[in-house]
């Protein structure tokens, strides 16, 4: 049996190092295999003919942000690495300046590169030997005390800049440069650290002008991200970037907004909810404190907690006397508190003997802090409201950008004499053609579609099973009988031209949303239970109460249902109703379209599994969270048809640890639905893999899925081909303007990119296989890590990658990703819902597990209920 192992190429230069590291670490199953043994062994595909690529498609040329790294005019090829310790090595925010006085002392004339922490660059040897040693002091603009910091400085090795050169050149996966990329990552990054507020990868500036206002205390700051990336030759990529920021406001002002108070509500206590809201906010956050009209008592800390308000939170003086935070302001700074029943902040050091409190009204949120809380579904909203633009407005915001750094005004690249192009790099792009598809031919002969800019209008479905029996549940107080009545009669009329019968539904039923309590929820559906098919639920626009109909009717009882938002009840139409059939057909075990025949893949006409698979984690700041895995697999000759297997994983464990197991419930599964039969090949596309975990995915997922087939005959070993598909990159193509597709003058769906900006021998892609709804497209990357099948050609790859987005069942358009990955998402995403308000022992998953296992009669009869 083969392994594969690599790195992906064109990510950044960055994710390579961190690739090097699992290289180190990984082994076979067995842990035997030694890293020697691994890089010997291991090896990724590579493309038959590197200079041709792919061939289908018409050819068009795009523009890519990807901005060519000049190392012609190096000037010492030998980078040096120096080992940094700064003692204390807090506050970070200090460091870098601590460094620059460093130099302007000892080798004022020299512009090495520092990372922020613990690692210098230098072009040539610095002038003081292997170490050196010494003090410097600097005035702390938070404290405005003097903070003195010791810095040492040894030599650690050597990089030579040329190896960039060399693997751009021949590509060798399993041994990247990494001494080199390092060098050169932070060289770029030492450039824009000063000048603005980085965030990971990404560096911000305050806001000119009107600040845009997220809601909950956030503001949008723009900025820019970038990274160095190989190619067929070194590249800088550099992209608009947005953030959320806490607001610079009055503590006070954000109270209101967070909790949602008018200002006559601040005289009383907050409630235990508010208090929580307000809480998660400004936790963690560095905050002004100063008196009114006294700039001298002005103190900056960062807040712990909060507290009781002014008027219950006591303290001890120092005679021993206590006496609340209230009176304390009124007696010894004569201030008389506006608001004493808001919370104290409890601020400064945790180990501080006698606690800080300040009264929130005295205390204003410092601007530009870089936090790494997920913003919520409001502040998204306005986020895409305010950053949508056109390919065009983009391209000018990245210009803008790459004139801002500077990067060859500025005197550390000249010290290393590296350059970056202001040329936005050209490269030759394919245009593939959309598949046709086909639907109902029993009903008109003619019943094929083909899409048109990525759209389509559905016809009569392929298949359908009756809707005989079926109510809907109203839980939204806002939703009227005659809504219901008047959606009973559109699904009815719309079904018909779809081809659905539906049958008229029992008078509506309505009952309070569930709090939590759902026992009145869990009676209902069992009521119903052998008397309908399905379920139809109307929810509120907002809370957590699809959650709860979708853990009590597929986790508790067993019954299927498809939600609807009460304002979709208010807004009904027949393309509406036409969205939700698209999903109750699937749910109900038909098929909407598939692969006309002159469209189907040869890889299509053998029996074959089409797998999709993602690991979704919880936000840095949920620590209480596990990650979810989910595997989704066809089981259909027409690939439309999957269900789908959960796993509760450790948190930010992105291998797939049960992936053996899964896989052989799903090879079982399709055996049981396809009259006994085994699948020939198996296409794996695995989503939400980051930079340089390639290696780890590979050497244990392959071999998991291997296993898997083992178990199911030791003759039995069907080809494989396992492809990454990434989502998570900046890189953005803007076409010509006779090539640019709908109002935000995207790349037409279908615009393939396999050349320049990829892999130079390996079987990389960015495909973008949909026409975009709001701004600029995002590119799908697909990076080929295993194939079995020698047959199988670039040309086939990139072919069922695209038109694999054409077959998700919930719209008739084509998708940004395949239809398998889509799924494992929304089946990982369901998982989520299952776990909200639970208490789960991360130290024992195992156990864990009931906690999403759907019920047995929903995953057997109705394999796509997660859709």
């Amino acid at each position: 049996m083969k392994h594969s192992q690599g790195l992906e190429h064109g990510s950044t230069l960055q994710g390579a190092l961190s690739a090097g590291a699992a290289q180190r670490t990984v082994g076979d199953t067995s842990g035997a295999e030694t890293t020697n043994q691994l890089i010997q062994t291991l090896q990724l595909p590579v493309r038959k003919d590197w200079n041709k690529c792919g061939t289908m498609g018409k050819s068009i040329i795009v523009e890519t942000n990807h901005f060519a790294l000049d190392l012609s005019r190096v000037r010492n090829n030998i980078i040096i690495h120096y080992d940094v310790t700064l003692e204390p090595s807090f506050p970070q925010r200090m460091l870098r300046a601590a460094m620059e006085e460093f130099r302007l002392k000892h080798y004022p004339k020299r512009f090495p590169a520092f990372d922020g922490k613990k690692n210098l660059y230098s072009s040539g040897e610095l002038p003081f030997g292997r170490e050196m040693c010494d003090h410097i002091a600097l005035c702390d603009n938070e404290s405005g005390k003097e903070r003195k910091f010791k810095i040492t400085i040894k030599y650690a090795s050597q990089a030579d800049l040329q190896s960039l050169v060399q693997y751009t050149a021949s590509g060798a996966s399993l041994l990247p440069p990494q001494k080199a990329i390092q060098a050169v990552d932070i060289i770029l990054r030492n450039v824009s650290a000063f000048r603005f507020v980085q965030a990971g990868r990404s560096f911000f500036s305050p806001p000119k002008g009107r600040v845009v206002e997220l809601g909950d205390g956030v503001e949008m700051w723009h900025g820019f991200f970038q990274s160095a990336i190989l190619g067929w030759k070194p590249f800088v990529n550099i992209d608009v970037a947005h953030k959320g920021f806490p607001s610079a406001r009055n503590v006070v002002d954000l109270i209101l907004e967070i909790c949602k108070l008018r200002h006559e509500d601040l005289q009383k206590e907050l409630t235990i909810q508010q208090k929580e809201d307000f809480l998660n906010y400004i936790r963690g956050l560095k905050i002004d404190y100063m008196l009114p009209n006294v700039p001298t008592s002005k103190r900056t800390y960062r807040v712990n907690n909060i507290t009781k308000s002014p008027v219950e939170q006591f303290f001890e003086l120092d005679d021993h006397t206590w006496i609340s935070v209230a009176e304390y302001f009124a007696h010894e700074k004569k201030i008389i508190l506006s608001y004493p029943h808001l919370p104290c902040l409890h601020v400064g050091s945790v180990n501080r003997l006698k606690p800080i409190y300040v009264p929130a009204e005295l205390c204003t949120v410092i601007r530009g802090q870089a936090t790494i809380r997920r913003l919520n579904e409001t502040q998204i909203s306005n986020m895409i409201k305010n950053t949508t633009t056109s390919t065009d407005i983009r391209k000018q915001k990245i210009r803008e950008a790459l004139q801002s750094v500077r990067f060859n005004d500025d005197p550390y690249m000249k010290e290393f004499g590296l350059s970056v192009s202001d040329r936005f790099e050209k490269v030759e792009a394919r245009v593939l053609e959309a598949p046709q598809l086909q639907y109902n031919v029993e009903v008109d002969k003619k019943n094929v579609v083909k899409p048109m800019k990525g759209v389509w209008r559905p016809l009569t479905f392929l298949s359908s099973n009756k809707l005989s029996h079926w109510i809907i549940l109203n839980l939204n107080k806002y939703t009227t009988e005659d809504e219901m009545r008047r959606f009973a009669v559109e699904m009815q009329n719309v079904g018909r031209t779809l081809g659905m019968e539906i049958a008229p539904p029992p008078p509506p039923k309505s009952m309070q949303p569930p709090t939590k309590n759902t026992h009145q929820l869990m009676e209902f559906f069992k009521t119903v239970k052998r008397a309908v098919q399905l379920v139809v639920v109307v929810v509120p626009d907002r809370g957590d109460c699809y959650a709860k109909v979708k853990k009590v009717a597929e986790l508790n009882v067993g019954v299927l249902t498809q939600c609807v938002k009460g304002r979709t009840m208010s807004r009904l139409n027949p393309a509406v109703c036409s969205n939700i059939l698209l999903k109750i057909n699937s749910k109900l075990n038909g098929i909407n379209h598939t692969f006309a025949s002159v469209s189907r893949p040869p890889c299509l006409f053998r029996p074959v599994m089409i797998v999709g698979a993602d690991v979704t984690h919880p936000s840095p700041d949920q620590l209480s969270i596990p990650s979810v895995a989910a595997v989704t697999a066809s089981h259909d000759p027409k690939v439309f048809k999957y269900n789908t297997q959960i796993r509760l994983q450790p948190p930010k464990v992105e291998i797939i640890e049960d992936l053996e197991n899964i896989m052989r419930q799903q090879l079982l599964f399709f055996y049981r639905h396809t009259s006994a039969c085994k699948p020939e090949r198996i296409i794996f596309f695995r989503d939400g893999v980051g930079d340089g975990q390639f290696a780890q995915v590979l050497n244990s997922e392959v071999n998991a899925i291997r296993r898997a087939c083992f178990s199911m005959g030791q003759e039995y070993e069907p080809k494989v081909t396992f492809l990454v598909v990434q989502k998570h990159h900046h890189t953005r193509f803007f076409p010509r303007s006779e090539d640019a597709d709908g109002r935000y003058k995207n790349v037409p769906p279908g615009t393939l990119v396999d050349r320049e900006i990829t892999h130079p021998t390996e079987v990389d892609f960015y495909l973008v296989s949909h026409s975009s709804i709001q701004g600029v497209s995002r590119p799908t990357k697909y990076h080929l890590l295993w194939n079995d099948d020698d047959s199988m050609t670039e040309n086939e790859i990139e072919k069922i990658a695209y038109y694999l987005c054409h077959m998700f069942s919930r719209c008739t358009r084509s998708v940004s990703y395949p239809a398998p990955t889509y799924y494992a998402h929304l089946a990982a995403k369901r998982a989520r819902v299952y776990l909200e308000g639970e208490n789960i022992k991360l130290s024992n998953l195992q156990s864990q597990q009931h906690i999403c296992a759907v019920l047995k009669e929903i995953v057997s009869d109705h394999p796509m209920f997660f859709v």
